[in-house]
């Protein structure tokens, strides 16, 4: 049956309502909301707002019950099993805010869909400060299926917010164009930085037998085919290495995609180890990257990209990032104590897990994940410290007292496909060699941030899945040591 609108007419929203079904009932209202905003050709006024003010304080009240009524839309059409892609709010970057996104199944199978485009996720607050639409609200929240209020998270405190893209491209335009260049059609991009260490032709700076893991590094881009990526250059040599590199190449050669950064690194760091150094400006370059709305994969060298890594992404997480676990531990352990002298109540459980690794960590452009960028750089300029420590520090501390936590969601990669070198040759040796006898998938990538002798074994990683020499790395023990398994 056709409702009646109030001027006689039949409502023809009502019908699709009635022929869509519940399951789409999501979409058709989440349509009827924008068409309803001020502005749109069929403006009308938002339910308790009295009219079309166009003031400050009633615009925010406006976004304010818009996300209150998307948020309830999507608490039903959850419990009605309707899949909901809701990008509003999710991602404010700029231009990774795609929309919002609703899919459903009919009674016949077939699917239902709409996307309301938004240029922008909605902000509430004033001062400067801006939320994401997770983080809008008040405490008195709606109500579940079941009864209880639904509460939301304090927006993040204003000085770990993103600044508006166009501000930081004004001031970072030569970077803004590399990425703008080179980045793919998702916005995406690896970022990585290099110095004459990573060369090993340098005596002063390399006095060991390093290998040159720049230049194993540059073939397994192209290998890879990897053509996302920029190479932030810190030193004279290794601009000239570059150069020099690509006109022995030629115009055809696949293209190296470099650069200077004008980045300065902290006084801090200034005495600290060259890899300290390298980081502190890894994290300045980060902060830019996403503000200007680019998701970041960061990079270290002393690795292999078997296949391009940005494919094996599942991109449901603020940050989805390598570990140093080697087994279950990498994931998450939960394991447990025991005090004697306690009695019956000496015991006691507790999560354990390994930090993740920021040498192939991919980071979206969100708040979020901004904030324990911000933080860890903060932390950086201020004092010496390992950038891995301090990163993971503000990603994993949980809030308590006046600490409020970033709240990042974290995605910890595949263990066995973003593989570290001690899973590879020790913990799940049996898996990967012999190599005539390996079981396990080949990996995305293989990292060797536990052994020293980094370029022999990427190289023998090289040989084995590039050259298919699969016995290239079964000489080389579990251990740093001769004869360890």
């Amino acid at each position: 049956m056709m409702a009646k609108s109030p001027n006689g007419r039949g409502s023809q929203r009502t019908v699709w309502l009635v022929l869509l079904g519940g399951q789409a009932l999501v979409a058709v209202a989440i349509v009827l909301l924008v068409r309803n905003r001020p502005g749109s050709s069929q403006v009308q006024p938002i339910d308790g707002l009295g009219g079309l003010a166009h003031d400050r304080d009633a615009l925010l009240h406006e976004a304010d019950m818009l996300q209150r009524r998307i948020h309830d839309w999507r608490r039903r059409a959850t419990a009605a099993d309707v899949h909901v892609d809701l990008d509003l709010g999710q991602d404010n970057a700029g231009a990774g805010s795609a929309g919002a996104r609703f899919r459903g199944d009919l009674g016949d199978g077939t699917a239902a869909s709409a996307t309301v485009g938004s240029s922008n996720s909605l902000a509430v607050g004033g001062g400067g400060s801006a939320s994401s639409g997770a983080e809008a609200g008040s405490s008195s929240g709606t109500c579940d299926p079941n009864g209880h209020p639904v509460t939301t998270v304090a927006p993040i405190d204003p000085q770990y917010l993103m600044r508006p893209a166009a501000e930081v491209e004004a001031e970072n335009p030569e970077f803004a164009a590399l990425l703008k260049k080179h980045s793919n059609d998702k916005q995406e991009i690896m970022l990585g930085l290099a110095n004459a260490v990573m060369i090993c032709q340098n005596a002063t700076v390399c006095w060991w037998n390093g290998g040159n893991i720049l230049e194993s590094f540059l073939e397994i881009l192209e290998r890879s085919n990897i053509s996302n990526h920029l190479i932030g250059v810190t030193d004279e040599e290794t601009g000239g290495y570059l150069t020099e590199r690509a006109h022995k190449k030629g115009p055809g050669a696949f293209a190296i995609n470099w650069f200077t950064p004008n980045v300065k690194i902290p006084e801090s760091q200034a005495n600290t180890r060259e890899a300290n150094r390298v980081s502190s400006l890894k994290f300045s370059l980060l902060q830019t990257s996403l503000q200007l709305g680019y998701h970041t994969m960061i990079t270290d060298m002393d690795l292999v990209y078997l296949s391009d890594p940005f494919d094996a992404l599942k991109r449901d997480a603020d940050i989805e990032s390598s570990s140093d676990g080697f087994d279950a531990m990498a994931y998450g352990a939960m394991t447990s104590i025991s005090d004697a002298t306690m009695g019956w109540g000496g015991g006691g459980l507790y999560m354990q897990t390994f930090t993740i690794n920021v040498g192939c960590a991919f980071i979206r452009a969100t708040h979020r994940a901004f904030a324990v960028v911000k933080r860890a750089a903060d932390e950086l300029a201020a004092q010496p410290g390992w950038d891995q420590q301090v990163f993971n520090t503000h990603l994993l501390t949980q809030s308590h007292g006046p600490y409020a936590s970033p709240y990042a969601t974290l995605r910890v990669m595949d263990i066995d496909k973003f593989v570290n070198s001690k899973r590879f040759f020790r913990s799940n040796r049996a898996a990967y060699i012999p190599g005539a006898d390996a079981t396990a998938p080949v990996p995305v990538m293989v990292h060797f941030n536990y052994h020293p002798d980094k370029h022999a074994r990427m190289v023998c990683i090289m040989d084995r899945y590039f050259r298919g020499k699969v016995d290239a790395c079964d000489k080389f023990p579990g251990g740093s040591e001769p004869g360890t398994r």
